[in-house]
């Protein structure tokens, strides 16, 4: 009998806890089931960025357990990079994969990786803009105008695409460029005998097949993403710049998010830094095939031309960027990490 007893006490205190199991369930299941859409725009398709961005996406959806649908949009489907800039400012847009110069309107220190003739190499690029200290300074910019800058990898070198035929640094006089709208960028056009025109990234293609400008400077690896071979046939690489990228989030909808989600999305785009840059490698790699099948001609400088033009535009960075205040600051944070990197 008192076996019987102990086996309906049983039964009834687990049909009591399983009531109370789903009583908490009731409770917990819906903060625990909500979802949050995260869009993750940029302005370039099958390029570096565009394959961070599909990766930044992929791996918050999957270490959110689903919580998180991400979406990627490419080649400026969610507008210009001001408007999406201004959307992640105000939490309409989640996040922005995207060159940092882009980001130069919410704190000018952004623009000091576009200083010309510092970087011999994307090695070496990419221990300098990795250095701790310098990340310290630079990944934080933002963060005052409502934007987390999450990373800092190597996109690639520059390299001027032409519909006219450049032979050697000569031929670049009089050339009509597409460049950003900075001082850097016009100041190293002037430099090296063109006229700079600023000419938004999206609308940079259709601007050479109208002729509106003669040549776009820029990573050859982006124009083969957007088939400018079918336009420009002859490429220059002078290699003065290196562009790099960032995976931007939104401070508004990151603090909309449990503090478990928020601290895993800045953790995955810090974990697919690296990863950045060996994209872009890996794809830089792949570029020079493509436009010589596709009929365009290539030309490198040697070292010793190489060497001169370096030294030629270098001091460009100091001019600007030194003598600001609100760009000394980082510029110099870039200095030594520079310097460190070369063991001084």
């Amino acid at each position: 009998m008192l076996h019987l007893k102990l086996k309906k006490v049983s039964k009834w205190r687990h049909a009591g806890l399983a009531c109370v199991g789903l009583a908490l369930a009731a409770m917990v299941s819906p903060a625990a089931a909500e979802t949050y859409k995260m869009k993750v725009g940029f302005l370039t398709i099958n390029d570096p960025i565009h394959a961070v961005g599909k990766r930044f996406a992929e791996e918050v959806s999957k270490r959110s357990g689903g919580r998180i649908e991400a979406e990627v949009y490419p080649a400026g489907q969610l507008g210009s990079a001001a408007r999406q800039i201004e959307g992640m400012q105000f939490g309409t847009q989640e996040a922005f994969v995207t060159p940092p110069g882009y980001l130069a309107g919410l704190n000018a220190g952004f623009q000091v990786l576009d200083a010309p003739g510092i970087f011999t190499s994307v090695e070496q690029a990419h221990a300098v803009v990795t250095n701790p200290d310098f990340q310290k300074v630079y990944l934080n910019l933002a963060q005052p105008a409502g934007v987390e800058v999450g990373n800092l990898w190597v996109y690639g070198p520059t390299s001027i695409a032409s519909v006219k035929p450049i032979a050697g640094l000569e031929d670049l006089e009089g050339l009509k460029v597409r460049v950003l709208a900075t001082k850097l960028e016009q100041e190293l056009a002037s430099k090296l005998g063109m006229v700079g025109v600023s000419i938004d990234f999206t609308e940079a293609l259709s601007a050479l097949q109208t002729g509106t400008v003669d040549a776009a400077r820029t990573s050859l690896v982006v124009m083969t993403g957007m088939k400018f071979y079918e336009t420009t046939k002859h490429v220059f690489k002078d290699g003065t710049g290196t562009i790099f990228g960032v995976v931007t989030v939104s401070s508004a909808w990151l603090e909309s998010l449990p503090e478990d989600l928020r601290t895993m999305v800045m953790e995955v785009a810090r974990d697919i830094q690296d990863e950045g840059t060996a994209i872009g490698i890996e794809l830089a790699e792949k570029a020079d095939k493509v436009w010589t099948d596709a009929g365009a001609t290539i030309v490198e400088l040697d070292d010793d031309e190489r060497t001169k033009l370096f030294e030629s535009v270098s001091p460009i960075g100091e001019k600007y960027l030194a003598g600001n205040e609100k760009t000394e600051p980082v510029w110099r944070a870039l200095q030594a990490a520079i310097k460190a990197e070369q063991g001084q």
